[in-house]
């Protein structure tokens, strides 16, 4: 198994959290989201998500809504000075899966988590040739077998088909 996959499934056993900020860094943190691209894109999804049109919500309406899943700290970006970058593949606003300084902000459960540590092995973007998701990225290095969960106890013994 290539290492950054093993390295996948052992970021799944961690205990991550998004960062908690104090009253005054809050406020400071929905100011600094407001203005960013994502905010701009998310605003009228989440809108019509929750069937009120756009200017009957407020920012925090809508920032409650894009901190709900829990899947990214926004708060830990913000406080580290990560910014969005526009996707080439996709044109839209996307965010790094790490600060500088080697901290998760995604959560091992968000879906794109495997991609960070794919370029980290590779130097590539998955995206750049079509591995949009883990399961063709598995089958790309190693396309004659299928890779199971290694910290999964096959009865039989069997960790790999």
């Amino acid at each position: 198994m290539d290492d950054w996959l093993k390295e996948y499934y052992k970021l799944q056993e961690t205990n991550w959290s998004p960062t908690k900020l104090s009253d005054t860094e809050e406020k400071q943190f929905r100011e600094w989201i407001t203005g960013t691209q994502l905010f701009t894109n998310l605003k009228p999804i989440i809108a019509q998500d929750l069937e009120k049109p756009v200017n009957k919500l407020s920012d925090n309406e809508i920032i409650d809504e894009m901190l709900a899943s829990g899947e990214y700290d926004y708060r830990g970006a913000w406080k580290k000075g990560v910014t969005e970058e526009i996707s080439p593949y996709d044109k839209m606003p996307h965010w790094s899966s790490r600060a500088p300084d080697g901290t998760w902000l995604k959560s091992p459960k968000h879906q794109t988590a495997w991609k960070e540590l794919f370029m980290q092995q590779y130097g590539q973007d998955p995206d750049s040739i079509g591995l949009d998701t883990l399961d063709k990225a598995i089958q790309a290095v190693r396309p004659q077998q299928q890779i199971l969960n290694p910290m999964y106890q096959d009865p039989f013994g069997d960790t790999t088909k």
